[in-house]
Protein backbone atom coordinates (compact mmCIF):
# COMPACT_ATOMS: atom_id res chain seq x y z
CA UNK A 1 0.00 0.00 0.00
CA UNK A 2 1.52 3.37 -0.99
CA UNK A 3 2.47 5.79 1.80
CA UNK A 4 0.13 8.71 2.43
CA UNK A 5 1.76 11.87 1.13
CA UNK A 6 2.09 14.83 3.45
CA UNK A 7 0.53 17.90 1.92
CA UNK A 8 0.80 21.52 2.97
CA UNK A 9 -0.63 24.73 1.66
CA UNK A 10 0.94 28.15 2.01
CA UNK A 11 0.34 31.71 0.94
CA UNK A 12 2.87 34.43 0.20
CA UNK A 13 2.44 38.19 0.52
CA UNK A 14 5.01 40.57 -0.95
CA UNK A 15 5.50 44.17 0.14
CA UNK A 16 2.86 45.56 -2.21
CA UNK A 17 0.25 43.06 -0.99
CA UNK A 18 1.15 43.83 2.62
CA UNK A 19 0.58 47.55 2.00
CA UNK A 20 -2.81 46.80 0.45
CA UNK A 21 -3.78 44.62 3.44
CA UNK A 22 -2.71 47.34 5.89
CA UNK A 23 -4.74 49.94 3.97
CA UNK A 24 -7.83 47.70 4.02
CA UNK A 25 -7.39 47.03 7.76
CA UNK A 26 -7.17 50.77 8.46
CA UNK A 27 -10.32 51.46 6.45
CA UNK A 28 -12.31 48.75 8.24
CA UNK A 29 -11.13 49.70 11.74
CA UNK A 30 -11.67 53.41 11.03
CA UNK A 31 -15.29 52.59 10.22
CA UNK A 32 -15.67 50.69 13.50
CA UNK A 33 -14.16 53.57 15.51
CA UNK A 34 -16.35 56.19 13.78
CA UNK A 35 -19.48 54.16 14.52
CA UNK A 36 -18.40 53.56 18.13
CA UNK A 37 -17.97 57.27 18.75
CA UNK A 38 -21.31 57.97 17.03
CA UNK A 39 -23.16 55.19 18.92
CA UNK A 40 -24.00 53.24 15.76
CA UNK A 41 -22.31 49.92 16.58
CA UNK A 42 -24.05 46.78 17.83
CA UNK A 43 -22.47 43.52 19.00
CA UNK A 44 -23.71 40.13 20.06
CA UNK A 45 -23.35 39.04 23.70
CA UNK A 46 -24.91 35.79 24.91
CA UNK A 47 -27.60 35.92 22.19
CA UNK A 48 -28.39 39.57 23.02
CA UNK A 49 -27.83 42.51 20.68
CA UNK A 50 -26.11 45.34 22.57
CA UNK A 51 -25.41 48.92 21.49
CA UNK A 52 -21.67 49.50 21.51
CA UNK A 53 -19.89 52.37 23.28
CA UNK A 54 -16.15 53.20 23.29
CA UNK A 55 -15.77 50.85 26.30
CA UNK A 56 -16.69 47.94 24.01
CA UNK A 57 -13.83 48.45 21.56
CA UNK A 58 -12.27 45.07 22.44
CA UNK A 59 -15.57 43.26 21.73
CA UNK A 60 -15.94 44.98 18.35
CA UNK A 61 -12.32 44.09 17.61
CA UNK A 62 -13.06 40.41 18.29
CA UNK A 63 -16.03 40.42 15.89
CA UNK A 64 -13.96 42.21 13.24
CA UNK A 65 -11.24 39.53 13.53
CA UNK A 66 -13.80 36.79 12.83
CA UNK A 67 -15.47 38.48 9.86
CA UNK A 68 -12.64 40.32 8.11
CA UNK A 69 -11.15 38.86 4.91
CA UNK A 70 -7.81 40.62 5.44
CA UNK A 71 -4.70 38.43 5.52
CA UNK A 72 -4.54 36.43 8.76
CA UNK A 73 -0.92 37.41 9.44
CA UNK A 74 -1.57 41.16 9.19
CA UNK A 75 -4.79 40.79 11.16
CA UNK A 76 -3.05 38.97 14.03
CA UNK A 77 -0.30 41.59 14.26
CA UNK A 78 -2.88 44.40 14.50
CA UNK A 79 -5.04 42.49 17.00
CA UNK A 80 -2.06 41.63 19.20
CA UNK A 81 -0.96 45.26 19.30
CA UNK A 82 -4.36 46.70 20.30
CA UNK A 83 -5.23 43.94 22.77
CA UNK A 84 -1.87 44.01 24.57
CA UNK A 85 -2.04 47.82 24.74
CA UNK A 86 -5.53 47.69 26.26
CA UNK A 87 -4.41 45.11 28.83
CA UNK A 88 -1.42 47.29 29.72
CA UNK A 89 -3.68 50.28 30.40
CA UNK A 90 -7.45 50.26 29.93
CA UNK A 91 -8.70 52.45 27.11
CA UNK A 92 -5.33 52.84 25.38
CA UNK A 93 -6.22 50.24 22.71
CA UNK A 94 -8.93 52.48 21.23
CA UNK A 95 -6.68 55.55 21.49
CA UNK A 96 -3.91 53.69 19.63
CA UNK A 97 -6.41 52.63 16.94
CA UNK A 98 -7.62 56.23 16.47
CA UNK A 99 -4.03 57.32 15.83
CA UNK A 100 -3.18 54.36 13.56
CA UNK A 101 -6.26 54.75 11.35
CA UNK A 102 -5.69 58.48 10.96
CA UNK A 103 -8.93 59.56 12.66
CA UNK A 104 -6.78 61.53 15.12
CA UNK A 105 -3.35 62.90 14.23
CA UNK A 106 -1.08 62.80 17.31
CA UNK A 107 1.33 65.34 15.74
CA UNK A 108 -1.48 67.91 15.59
CA UNK A 109 -2.31 67.47 19.28
CA UNK A 110 -0.51 69.62 21.79
CA UNK A 111 1.17 67.50 24.47
CA UNK A 112 -1.06 68.05 27.52
CA UNK A 113 0.46 69.04 30.83
CA UNK A 114 -0.09 66.51 33.59
CA UNK A 115 -2.13 67.67 36.55
CA UNK A 116 -4.50 66.32 39.17
CA UNK A 117 -8.07 66.25 37.81
CA UNK A 118 -11.20 67.65 39.38
CA UNK A 119 -14.35 65.61 39.77
CA UNK A 120 -16.08 67.27 36.78
CA UNK A 121 -13.13 66.34 34.54
CA UNK A 122 -13.33 62.72 35.67
CA UNK A 123 -17.09 62.81 34.98
CA UNK A 124 -16.36 63.96 31.41
CA UNK A 125 -14.12 60.93 30.89
CA UNK A 126 -16.82 58.59 32.25
CA UNK A 127 -19.48 60.19 30.03
CA UNK A 128 -17.25 60.05 26.93
CA UNK A 129 -16.54 56.34 27.27
CA UNK A 130 -19.93 55.06 28.51
CA UNK A 131 -22.52 57.39 26.90
CA UNK A 132 -24.70 57.04 30.02
CA UNK A 133 -26.41 53.94 31.40
CA UNK A 134 -26.09 51.90 34.59
CA UNK A 135 -22.31 51.40 34.41
CA UNK A 136 -21.89 55.19 34.08
CA UNK A 137 -24.04 55.85 37.17
CA UNK A 138 -22.25 53.15 39.21
CA UNK A 139 -18.79 54.46 38.27
CA UNK A 140 -19.70 58.04 39.27
CA UNK A 141 -21.06 56.81 42.59
CA UNK A 142 -17.92 54.77 43.27
CA UNK A 143 -15.64 57.72 42.50
CA UNK A 144 -17.53 59.88 45.00
CA UNK A 145 -17.21 57.11 47.61
CA UNK A 146 -13.42 57.10 47.18
CA UNK A 147 -12.77 54.45 44.50
CA UNK A 148 -9.60 56.25 43.34
CA UNK A 149 -7.84 55.23 46.54
CA UNK A 150 -9.84 52.23 47.74
CA UNK A 151 -10.15 48.59 46.72
CA UNK A 152 -13.26 47.98 44.57
CA UNK A 153 -14.83 44.52 44.39
CA UNK A 154 -17.27 43.83 41.52
CA UNK A 155 -19.28 40.59 41.62
CA UNK A 156 -22.52 38.92 40.56
CA UNK A 157 -25.11 38.95 43.34
CA UNK A 158 -28.11 36.76 44.10
CA UNK A 159 -30.44 39.70 44.86
CA UNK A 160 -32.67 41.36 42.27
CA UNK A 161 -31.35 44.94 42.31
CA UNK A 162 -27.74 46.15 42.04
CA UNK A 163 -26.28 47.21 45.41
CA UNK A 164 -23.23 49.33 46.29
CA UNK A 165 -21.74 48.88 49.78
CA UNK A 166 -18.98 50.80 51.47
CA UNK A 167 -17.26 48.30 53.76
CA UNK A 168 -15.00 49.71 56.47
CA UNK A 169 -13.55 47.70 59.32
CA UNK A 170 -12.15 44.25 60.03
CA UNK A 171 -13.42 41.11 58.36
CA UNK A 172 -14.61 37.75 59.67
CA UNK A 173 -14.95 35.32 56.76
CA UNK A 174 -17.92 32.97 56.59
CA UNK A 175 -21.64 33.13 55.84
CA UNK A 176 -25.04 33.26 57.49
CA UNK A 177 -26.04 29.65 58.30
CA UNK A 178 -27.53 28.25 55.03
CA UNK A 179 -30.61 26.74 56.70
CA UNK A 180 -31.36 30.03 58.46
CA UNK A 181 -30.68 32.05 55.27
CA UNK A 182 -33.09 29.87 53.25
CA UNK A 183 -35.97 31.09 55.47
CA UNK A 184 -34.85 34.57 56.58
CA UNK A 185 -33.48 37.46 54.53
CA UNK A 186 -30.98 39.56 56.49
CA UNK A 187 -30.17 42.99 55.07
CA UNK A 188 -26.56 44.00 54.52
CA UNK A 189 -27.03 47.42 56.12
CA UNK A 190 -24.72 48.50 58.92
CA UNK A 191 -26.20 48.24 62.43
CA UNK A 192 -25.21 47.71 66.05
CA UNK A 193 -25.14 44.09 67.25
CA UNK A 194 -24.25 42.25 70.42
CA UNK A 195 -21.50 39.91 69.24
CA UNK A 196 -20.91 36.44 70.73
CA UNK A 197 -18.00 34.47 69.27
CA UNK A 198 -17.90 30.71 69.94
CA UNK A 199 -14.82 28.74 68.89
CA UNK A 200 -16.79 25.54 68.29
CA UNK A 201 -20.13 24.15 67.08
CA UNK A 202 -23.45 25.08 68.68
CA UNK A 203 -25.22 21.74 69.07
CA UNK A 204 -28.44 22.66 70.90
CA UNK A 205 -30.57 25.66 71.86
CA UNK A 206 -30.10 24.78 75.55
CA UNK A 207 -26.45 25.84 75.19
CA UNK A 208 -27.45 29.37 74.16
CA UNK A 209 -30.58 29.60 76.36
CA UNK A 210 -29.12 32.41 78.50
CA UNK A 211 -28.16 34.42 75.40
CA UNK A 212 -31.66 34.03 73.94
CA UNK A 213 -33.27 35.19 77.20
CA UNK A 214 -31.18 38.35 77.21
CA UNK A 215 -31.70 38.97 73.47
CA UNK A 216 -35.33 40.20 73.61
CA UNK A 217 -35.73 42.98 70.96
CA UNK A 218 -31.95 43.20 70.56
CA UNK A 219 -29.78 42.63 67.48
CA UNK A 220 -27.48 39.69 68.21
CA UNK A 221 -25.05 37.85 65.98
CA UNK A 222 -23.80 34.41 67.03
CA UNK A 223 -20.50 33.56 65.39
CA UNK A 224 -19.46 29.91 65.58
CA UNK A 225 -17.77 27.17 63.58
CA UNK A 226 -21.19 25.72 62.79
CA UNK A 227 -24.80 25.17 63.94
CA UNK A 228 -26.85 22.00 64.04
CA UNK A 229 -30.15 22.13 62.08
CA UNK A 230 -32.30 22.25 65.21
CA UNK A 231 -30.56 25.44 66.36
CA UNK A 232 -30.85 27.14 62.95
CA UNK A 233 -34.54 26.23 62.60
CA UNK A 234 -35.36 27.52 66.09
CA UNK A 235 -33.63 30.85 65.47
CA UNK A 236 -35.34 31.22 62.09
CA UNK A 237 -38.78 30.45 63.56
CA UNK A 238 -38.33 33.01 66.33
CA UNK A 239 -37.12 35.61 63.82
CA UNK A 240 -40.16 35.09 61.60
CA UNK A 241 -42.47 35.33 64.65
CA UNK A 242 -40.68 38.58 65.64
CA UNK A 243 -39.67 37.19 69.01
CA UNK A 244 -35.89 37.24 68.49
CA UNK A 245 -33.39 38.92 66.18
CA UNK A 246 -30.47 36.50 66.47
CA UNK A 247 -28.38 35.69 63.36
CA UNK A 248 -26.32 32.46 63.29
CA UNK A 249 -23.09 33.08 61.34
CA UNK A 250 -20.85 30.14 60.39
CA UNK A 251 -17.18 31.20 60.49
CA UNK A 252 -14.37 29.84 58.31
CA UNK A 253 -11.73 32.41 59.32
CA UNK A 254 -11.79 34.72 62.36
CA UNK A 255 -9.42 37.18 60.66
CA UNK A 256 -7.22 37.66 63.76
CA UNK A 257 -3.99 36.10 65.01
CA UNK A 258 -5.70 34.64 68.08
CA UNK A 259 -9.40 34.00 68.60
CA UNK A 260 -9.33 35.76 71.98
CA UNK A 261 -8.14 38.98 70.26
CA UNK A 262 -11.82 39.56 69.41
CA UNK A 263 -12.46 40.45 73.08
CA UNK A 264 -10.63 43.74 72.52
CA UNK A 265 -13.23 44.63 69.85
CA UNK A 266 -16.11 44.01 72.30
CA UNK A 267 -17.06 40.40 71.49
CA UNK A 268 -18.01 37.91 74.18
CA UNK A 269 -15.59 35.07 73.42
CA UNK A 270 -16.14 31.44 74.39
CA UNK A 271 -13.20 29.10 73.84
CA UNK A 272 -11.94 25.81 75.22
CA UNK A 273 -8.51 27.42 75.50
CA UNK A 274 -9.79 29.85 78.12
CA UNK A 275 -12.02 27.26 79.81
CA UNK A 276 -15.20 29.10 78.85
CA UNK A 277 -18.63 27.51 78.47
CA UNK A 278 -21.32 28.53 75.99
CA UNK A 279 -24.00 28.31 78.72
CA UNK A 280 -22.24 31.07 80.70
CA UNK A 281 -21.89 33.52 77.79
CA UNK A 282 -23.45 36.99 78.19
CA UNK A 283 -24.30 39.88 75.93
CA UNK A 284 -21.51 42.34 76.69
CA UNK A 285 -21.11 45.19 74.18
CA UNK A 286 -22.85 46.68 71.15
CA UNK A 287 -20.56 46.57 68.11
CA UNK A 288 -21.11 48.37 64.83
CA UNK A 289 -21.25 45.53 62.27
CA UNK A 290 -22.34 44.72 58.75
CA UNK A 291 -23.45 41.15 57.96
CA UNK A 292 -22.96 40.33 54.30
CA UNK A 293 -23.18 37.32 51.99
CA UNK A 294 -19.71 35.90 52.70
CA UNK A 295 -18.35 38.00 55.54
CA UNK A 296 -19.12 40.03 58.64
CA UNK A 297 -17.41 43.41 59.00
CA UNK A 298 -16.95 44.93 62.46
CA UNK A 299 -15.49 48.22 63.69
CA UNK A 300 -13.08 48.67 66.54
CA UNK A 301 -10.77 51.40 67.83
CA UNK A 302 -7.81 50.13 65.80
CA UNK A 303 -9.68 50.76 62.55
CA UNK A 304 -9.20 48.38 59.63
CA UNK A 305 -9.13 48.21 55.88
CA UNK A 306 -11.92 49.63 53.74
CA UNK A 307 -13.29 48.69 50.35
CA UNK A 308 -16.24 49.26 48.05
CA UNK A 309 -18.39 46.34 46.91
CA UNK A 310 -20.79 46.32 43.96
CA UNK A 311 -23.17 43.38 43.78
CA UNK A 312 -24.81 43.27 40.33
CA UNK A 313 -28.43 42.12 40.55
CA UNK A 314 -30.48 39.51 38.73
CA UNK A 315 -32.46 42.25 36.95
CA UNK A 316 -29.52 42.50 34.50
CA UNK A 317 -30.10 38.86 33.50
CA UNK A 318 -27.44 37.64 31.04
CA UNK A 319 -25.98 41.14 30.60
CA UNK A 320 -24.25 41.10 34.00
CA UNK A 321 -20.94 40.33 32.32
CA UNK A 322 -21.09 43.41 30.07
CA UNK A 323 -22.05 45.66 33.02
CA UNK A 324 -19.18 44.34 35.16
CA UNK A 325 -16.63 44.75 32.33
CA UNK A 326 -17.78 48.29 31.58
CA UNK A 327 -17.77 49.35 35.23
CA UNK A 328 -14.31 47.85 35.77
CA UNK A 329 -12.88 49.80 32.81
CA UNK A 330 -14.60 53.03 33.88
CA UNK A 331 -13.13 52.75 37.39
CA UNK A 332 -9.68 52.24 35.84
CA UNK A 333 -10.08 55.24 33.52
CA UNK A 334 -11.26 57.38 36.45
CA UNK A 335 -8.19 56.44 38.49
CA UNK A 336 -5.85 57.21 35.58
CA UNK A 337 -7.61 60.55 35.04
CA UNK A 338 -7.43 61.59 38.69
CA UNK A 339 -3.68 60.91 38.85
CA UNK A 340 -2.42 62.10 35.46
CA UNK A 341 -4.98 64.63 34.22
CA UNK A 342 -7.40 64.69 31.27
CA UNK A 343 -7.07 65.69 27.63
CA UNK A 344 -9.46 65.66 24.66
CA UNK A 345 -9.02 63.82 21.36
CA UNK A 346 -11.04 65.33 18.52
CA UNK A 347 -11.97 63.21 15.47
CA UNK A 348 -14.32 63.77 12.50
CA UNK A 349 -16.76 61.37 14.19
CA UNK A 350 -16.74 63.20 17.53
CA UNK A 351 -14.51 63.96 20.49
CA UNK A 352 -13.56 61.80 23.47
CA UNK A 353 -11.95 62.76 26.79
CA UNK A 354 -9.11 60.48 27.84
CA UNK A 355 -6.60 60.19 30.71
CA UNK A 356 -3.20 61.65 29.83
CA UNK A 357 -1.44 58.43 30.89
CA UNK A 358 -3.65 56.39 28.51
CA UNK A 359 -2.94 58.97 25.78
CA UNK A 360 0.81 58.38 26.21
CA UNK A 361 0.50 54.57 26.20
CA UNK A 362 -1.73 54.62 23.10
CA UNK A 363 0.68 56.90 21.24
CA UNK A 364 3.69 54.67 22.02
CA UNK A 365 1.75 51.57 20.95
CA UNK A 366 0.75 53.18 17.62
CA UNK A 367 4.37 54.06 16.84
CA UNK A 368 5.46 50.53 17.71
CA UNK A 369 2.80 49.00 15.42
CA UNK A 370 3.80 51.29 12.52
CA UNK A 371 7.43 50.24 12.95
CA UNK A 372 6.59 46.54 12.95
CA UNK A 373 4.46 46.75 9.80
CA UNK A 374 7.00 48.90 7.94
CA UNK A 375 9.77 46.36 8.55
CA UNK A 376 7.80 43.44 7.06
CA UNK A 377 9.45 42.34 3.79
CA UNK A 378 7.10 39.45 3.06
CA UNK A 379 4.69 37.14 4.88
CA UNK A 380 4.39 33.38 4.42
CA UNK A 381 1.53 31.52 6.10
CA UNK A 382 1.01 27.76 6.12
CA UNK A 383 -2.03 25.60 6.71
CA UNK A 384 -1.13 23.02 9.37
CA UNK A 385 -4.52 21.34 9.22
CA UNK A 386 -3.74 19.87 5.81
CA UNK A 387 -0.82 17.95 7.36
CA UNK A 388 -2.93 16.62 10.19
CA UNK A 389 -5.66 15.38 7.83
CA UNK A 390 -3.21 13.30 5.74
CA UNK A 391 -1.99 11.32 8.77
CA UNK A 392 -3.32 7.70 8.64
CA UNK A 393 -5.81 6.90 11.37
CA UNK A 394 -5.22 4.12 13.94
CA UNK A 395 -8.12 2.08 12.59
CA UNK A 396 -6.70 2.18 9.06
CA UNK A 397 -3.27 1.07 10.30
CA UNK A 398 -4.84 -1.79 12.25
CA UNK A 399 -6.76 -2.94 9.12
CA UNK A 400 -3.57 -2.94 7.01
CA UNK A 401 -1.77 -5.01 9.65
CA UNK A 402 -4.57 -7.62 9.67
CA UNK A 403 -4.41 -7.94 5.88
CA UNK A 404 -0.65 -8.60 6.01
CA UNK A 405 -1.14 -11.33 8.62
CA UNK A 406 -3.82 -13.02 6.47
CA UNK A 407 -1.60 -13.01 3.37
CA UNK A 408 1.26 -14.50 5.38
CA UNK A 409 -0.98 -17.32 6.71
CA UNK A 410 -2.24 -18.12 3.21
CA UNK A 411 1.30 -18.38 1.82
CA UNK A 412 2.23 -20.81 4.63
CA UNK A 413 -0.77 -23.06 3.87
CA UNK A 414 0.09 -23.25 0.12
CA UNK A 415 3.56 -24.45 0.96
Amino acid sequence: MPKAKRQSTSSHLDRRQIDLAIRDAKDELAGICRNLLAGKVTFNYDNNICTGVPLDFHRCLAEWAQRSSISLAIRNIVLSSFYSTDVNQGGSGLISCLFWTGLAIPHDLERPRQSVSKIDEVDRVINSWSRGGMSCAIAKKLIRLGACGTLVDLKEGKQYATIINSVRGKKITGSVDPLFASRVSTAGDEAKYYGVAIDGIVESTSQIHRILEDAQNQNVILLARGFLPDVSNTLAENWLNQKLRVIPFSVTDWGVESFLCLEAAGFECVSNESGGMVRNAKLQNLIKMQVMENQAIYHDDSGGSSKLEVSFGKDLASLKGVSIDRTKTLVGLSRFSSRSGVTEIVTPAGSIHVPISSFDVGLRAERSLVGILQNLGCVITSNNKAKENTKPSKEKSRHVKKQRIRRRNLSIRHR
